[in-house]
């Protein structure tokens, strides 16, 4: 038996009889533990989930599902050529109970001689600065945790316990919302290359009767049995009021899952080709997208269309609601010049003359001006852009362009003349761009640029004392090109500014 698995029967809760422990992870299983360990097995190999020599840090809660996973990945290590590490996170949420579930882990952890990192997490504090659900503010900070953990373990994998019934549980909450294909595909076996769920295909009654096969001991969260959070009342109520109906409704649910995740790769496969070919230009802050080639989309490539453009100009928020998709299909329908939608978080979409106009943020207000210090950051709120400045041996760098790309400009600092300063446009502002002789007007520079007409007032300058030095995210001045002979580089970096932490759903998952 596994030593000292006997000493864990204090914190069952339930009707199993743990006065032995389960069978050595070193031999071979019986009958039943081989049954779910092969289908454990056949998923990670069919979805990849890892590679000989990886660390999977395993998220364990001391749940059913985690400790079932756990002994599973401890049982297929060998065989499969990876290591495991442990991590727990104590949200503060039960007192006492939360303490306990910590314990039990790290109990669990030293039985099977596991490395085992355990922390905690002031949830409720969390919550009172950000605005969420209790149950969303736990898996960001989870989350968090995990992936900070894995880097600082060198773990290339993070296993989380998400079952069947839980993929069930997800794709009938996302009917509910509305959700399309991308949504109904429900919880990924793998996702981001490190997120990888092992037992996605097994079935709670499976776990269960696998740890009462095995008198595994794991923990109960209480709160789980109260219909107080839509996933609990959609576990506890609704599903078992339409097995009357069909009673392999969660099998119904999870091979619909499986259905619109092919239908949502195939729909990726043409969104790849398409945005490429539909797009005129791409820079901070801004995507402008070329009218006549989405119009030739049927909709539900223009639906597919939008939604990658949106992620790319704001990858920290959720993916588009259908209502926002569907708003943009009526501006295209219309075609109405100047019409616009509001999209989450400052941004929006615009109809201008030959394209659609992607932006983020309210633009500076004229006549805002900030300080630039290098090294240093300023953040422009409403304008939803951070630039921050860094100062560089020009040793440091290697290979060093000359011309800046969208979000990066360099300079010979010693050929500035400091402060920096950022500002909005002014009448008359001309500047020499980089490769050109003479100067040129702003005006000129953004109709060459192809920069859309509502996009041209909240394009950010960089300025020294002696003039402008970068439209940002559009072209650099010819002023101080780094040469062989220069000693210290200014590197300018332009980003958009993130909203709230988390908001993206995926989190969840």
């Amino acid at each position: 038996m596994c030593p000292g698995f006997e000493s864990l029967h204090r914190y069952q809760i339930g009707a199993l009889s743990l006065n032995a422990g389960g069978p050595p992870l070193c031999e071979r299983p019986g009958s039943g533990m081989a049954d779910l360990v092969s289908t454990v097995r056949e998923t990670m190999e069919r979805y990849r989930m890892v590679s000989p020599r990886d660390t999977v840090l395993a998220a364990v809660s001391g749940g059913p599902d985690s400790v079932c996973m756990l002994h599973i990945l401890l049982s297929l290590r060998e065989q499969m050529g990876f290591e495991v590490k442990i991590a727990h996170l104590d949200h503060q949420f039960r007192g006492q109970e939360s303490r306990r579930d910590a314990e039990f882990v790290t109990e669990l952890a030293e039985r099977f001689d596991v490395p085992c990192f355990c922390h905690e997490e002031n949830v409720p504090r969390f919550l009172m600065s950000n605005a969420m659900s209790a149950q969303d503010a736990a898996r960001i900070l989870r989350y968090q945790f995990l992936v900070k953990t894995s880097k600082l373990e060198y773990c290339q994998r993070i296993a989380t316990g998400h079952n069947a019934d839980d993929q069930a549980e997800t794709v009938l909450m996302r009917v509910l919302r509305g959700a399309g294909p991308d949504g109904l595909a429900g919880i990924p076996p793998k996702r981001e290359g490190i997120i990888i769920r092992p037992i996605i295909a097994c079935w709670r009654s499976e776990i269960e009767d696998y740890l009462s096969e095995h008198d595994l001991p794991f923990r109960v969260d209480e709160s789980n049995l109260e219909s107080k959070y839509l996933r609990n009342e959609i576990r506890n109520d609704l599903l078992p009021q339409l097995a009357r109906y069909n009673p392999q409704i969660s099998r119904s649910l999870v091979n619909l899952a499986s259905t619109m995740a092919d239908v949502s790769a195939h729909f990726d496969r043409l969104t790849d080709l398409a945005v490429p070919e539909a797009l005129k230009t791409a820079r901070v802050g801004q995507f402008v997208l070329d009218l006549d080639k989405i119009a030739g989309y049927d909709e539900a490539l223009q639906r597919s269309v939008f939604r990658r453009v949106f992620e790319s100009l704001r990858p920290d928020l959720s993916p588009l609601a259908s209502r926002h998709v569907e708003n943009l299909l009526s501006m295209l329908r219309k075609g109405d010049v100047g019409a616009s939608v509001e999209l989450p978080d400052r941004a929006r979409a615009r109809l201008e003359h030959g394209c659609v106009v992607f932006s983020h943020g309210d633009g500076l207000p004229v006549g805002e001006e900030k300080v630039l210090k290098a090294p240093g950051t300023a953040t422009f709120a409403d304008a939803g852009l951070t630039v921050t400045a860094e100062l560089l041996s020009r040793s440091e760098l290697g290979f060093c362009p000359t011309e800046a790309n969208e979000d990066l400009a360099l300079f010979d600092w010693n050929e500035l003349s400091p402060p920096l300063k950022i500002r909005s446009k002014k009448v008359g502002d001309r500047f020499q761009p980089f490769g050109m002789e003479g100067t040129q007007s702003l005006k000129e520079l953004f109709i060459n640029s192809k920069i859309a007409f509502s996009f041209r007032p909240s394009v950010p300058l960089l300025c020294d004392q002696a003039g402008i030095l970068w439209a940002v995210g559009v072209r650099r001045s010819a002023r101080a090109p780094v040469t062989d002979d220069t000693e210290m580089v200014l590197a300018l970096r332009a980003h958009t500014s993130e909203g709230s932490p988390g908001n993206r759903e995926d989190t969840a998952l």
